[in-house]
């Protein structure tokens, strides 16, 4: 059976990918409302060959919802602003990433018991939950993955 990962791997799994595509993620993210734990969680399950329904992916998106709109969000929005601030700025990033942490944590706790069929294009089917023209994000989909192997 497949095993989920702890939560320092899956964490140690994100610091390694997350540079590699941090400009596809963010793209996803500030775009389509993706949030980018979630789409980390499915390149590591695709990476897995794991399956999960589109029912099971649509309710890690609604677990990660709560500590994303109250955390992460808000923390976001003022880092953001303060571009004048390095000092600040830095606090806040370290906050952010804390708060990232969070969301992870609210992910593998609901995480379901991942599964083997032969469809794991988990990402394409998360995105179509979010825009109903996700075929347009294909390339950067691709540039994720690309991005895995390099």
């Amino acid at each position: 059976m497949a095993k989920l990962p702890t939560a320092e791997q899956f964490w140690q799994f994100c610091l390694q990918c997350y540079p590699g595509m941090q400009q596809s993620l963010l793209r996803l993210q500030d775009d389509l409302g993706a949030n980018v734990n979630l789409l980390l969680l499915l390149l590591y399950a695709e990476q897995q060959h794991w399956y999960w329904s589109d029912a099971e992916i649509a309710r890690l998106h609604q677990a990660v919802l709560p500590a994303n709109q109250q955390y992460t969000l808000p923390i976001r929005q003022l880092r953001r602003q303060l571009s004048e601030q390095p000092t600040i700025k830095a606090a806040l990033l370290e906050a952010e990433l804390a708060a990232e942490k969070l969301e992870q944590q609210a992910l593998l706790t609901v995480c379901p018991e991942p599964a083997h069929p032969s469809d794991t294009d988990l990402l394409a089917r998360y995105l179509r939950q979010l825009a109903p023209q996700a075929e347009r994000w294909q390339q950067t989909l691709f540039d994720l993955r690309q991005s895995l192997m390099h």
